[in-house]
């Protein structure tokens, strides 16, 4: 039992320690085989039918220098927020045509490897503390500080007003990395999976002071996205706001769920508390069966759908603040993939001694009683990925069938089920559940 610890322990450490992205371009995910993925590549704009693929990002990072591609962001804190766009290139010399045709096929005329080739900041949002001065022995915003912060929040809408020019869309997709991942590791990740799933909405990466590496960087990261924790909620309040923006969709990858989740979480109090107070001061109450029926947070926020992937989020910390607080209200629907196989999860495991992190669940984890009432919430959706091939903590992004069920959530409103095209099997009630045949085309099984 100790050798088997100690190696689960380490394949751990290995795990986390790589977990930045792979060298060359994900594979192609199932649902985009063949003349189906040729269709969602024919809707992509003219201006986009290129390598080179523009990503919107969004920082708490602070630049450690100004090179002649732009700002090269690394691993400190920056009391403030930067943002702007992120160009990744996927290729060199290769035609649009090309492109689609190995995008849209199991195997390549060549090697794609994803490159940063060109950052362009674009505005920003000064620091909190710099704008705070004191009144009468207590601190206050500056005279002349919300001018200015509708100042930065309309530099933010022209950025989105620009990209969406030539997209048309009205649907962010907000990515959240996790532990160990650099700025670049975080744009090529969401600029990956955005072109293999057809190029739909308008990719974000919110990218926080992560990638410090090393086992004591574990730590560093993990207060960092403690620190980050503002700058998310800031952010995700000015894109709720933009007037372009109609649904926001944020996936978020093992850290980065914890960051998604204290950010939502905290955001649903705020919006129930100024909700409370609005009540009592109009001295109206909303009743219905002698119940206050306020309006749900996500219409608030726009948050049409959070993905926890691989979440490195303890058990018991997930079922206090989605159910204890109620913070699945944030979201409209909340989608969970997790796998007992996830061994970098060990390490989180024994680092805080955890009973369980999310991303690791075994079903014999969920007792009787729970798995009836999941099965009752179906703004939850738990599905249990058992894909091998791969990596096992970086699989929702990675894995064809896994990716495949990903951008299914992200492009329709279709709940699990066969009936509904999405063909997951279920365990028992409550939970869902895929193998590495699932959406496969030509499958002879679809599991």
């Amino acid at each position: 039992m100790i050798v088997r610890a100690i190696v689960g322990f380490l394949a751990g450490v290995a795990t986390l320690l790589l977990a930045a992205c792979t060298e060359t371009m994900i594979a192609t995910p199932y649902v985009m085989y063949g003349e189906a993925g040729r269709r969602e590549f024919a809707n992509v704009p003219e201006q986009l039918r290129q390598t080179d693929i523009p990503v919107l990002y969004v920082t708490d990072r602070v630049a450690d220098r100004v090179g002649e591609n732009g700002p090269e962001y690394g691993y400190k804190r920056n009391p403030g927020m930067e943002f702007g766009v992120a160009t990744v290139r996927l290729g060199e010399g290769v035609e649009w045509d090309q492109l689609v045709a190995d995008s849209t096929s199991a195997k390549r005329s060549r090697k794609y490897v994803p490159k940063v080739v060109k950052v362009e900041k674009t505005g920003g949002f000064k620091a909190m503390p710099q704008r705070i001065d004191a009144l009468d022995g207590r601190a206050r915003l500056k005279p002349g500080s919300y001018p200015e912060i509708l100042a930065e929040q309309a530099q933010l809408f022209q950025l989105i007003s620009r990209w969406s020019a030539y997209h048309h869309s009205d649907e962010a997709l907000v990515f959240i990395h996790g532990f160990n991942n650099t700025f670049d590791d975080a744009a090529k990740r969401l600029a990956q999976a955005w072109h293999v799933g057809g190029r739909q909405g308008i990719p974000i990466v919110y990218t926080w002071p992560a990638g410090s590496g090393g086992i004591k960087g574990y730590a560093y990261d993990r207060e960092s996205g403690e620190f980050t924790n503002v700058h998310l909620k800031t952010f995700l309040m000015h894109l709720a706001k933009c007037p372009r923006i109609k649904k926001i969709h944020i996936v978020s990858h093992s850290r980065g769920t914890d960051v998604a989740v204290t950010a939502l979480r905290e955001l649903h109090s705020e919006v129930r508390g100024l909700e409370r107070m609005s009540f009592l001061v109009a001295d109206e109450v909303m009743t219905r069966n002698s119940e206050l029926i306020p309006t749900p947070t996500y219409e608030h926020l726009k948050v049409e759908t959070l993905v926890l992937a691989a979440p490195d989020l303890d058990m018991e910390v997930f079922a206090q603040r989605f159910f204890g607080e109620n913070a699945i209200q944030a979201a409209r629907r909340v989608v969970v993939y997790f796998s007992a196989e996830d061994s970098a999860l060990s390490l989180s495991d024994w680092l805080f001694r955890s009973k369980r992190r999310l991303g690791a669940l075994h079903l014999d984890d969920i007792p009787p009683q729970f798995r009836h009432l999941f099965a009752q919430i179906t703004a939850l959706q738990l599905i249990n990925c058992k894909v091998t091939g791969g990596s096992t903590h970086a699989y929702v992004m990675q894995h064809p069938a896994a990716l495949s069920d990903l951008l299914l959530v992200l492009k329709g409103d279709a709940p699990p089920g066969a009936e509904h095209g999405r063909p997951l099997t279920q365990p028992f009630e409550g939970v869902w559940e895929m193998g590495n045949d699932y959406l496969r085309p030509g499958a002879p099984t679809q599991k």
